[in-house]
């Protein structure tokens, strides 16, 4: 993989974020409605941070800056082997596939 910027990271974190707000409307179980709330809330904290730099800074290489984002790669990598359980949506369902390793390959550069 080639190393992503600032700007690559953003646009992979606002589909994934739209994919946790999906998928907490989607579902009927709180306990899944907790998870999602707490995996959109992670990364919306690395969200804020990246609205920090400025646009000249959008070019270059992307780094973590929140080490919650080791625990969220983890919970992912646990979530995508039972996604068709979980995610209620086929379409959310085939975003989050999609999603999901190429957001675990930036979190854990």
């Amino acid at each position: 993989m080639s190393k992503k910027n600032v700007a690559d990271a953003l646009h992979l974190f606002y589909e994934l974020n739209a994919c946790f707000s999906d998928a907490y409307w989607e579902t009927n179980d709180i306990d899944q409605k907790d998870r999602f709330f707490a995996m959109k809330s992670i990364l919306q904290d690395e969200l804020d941070e990246l609205h920090k730099l400025s646009l000249q800074d959008h070019e270059y290489p992307y780094e973590p800056m929140n080490p919650s984002l080791q625990q969220l790669s983890k919970t992912l990598q646990t979530l995508l082997p039972s996604l068709n359980q979980v995610v209620i949506r086929p379409h959310t369902a085939k975003r989050f596939a999609e999603l999901i390793p190429s957001a675990c390959e930036l979190f854990e550069s």
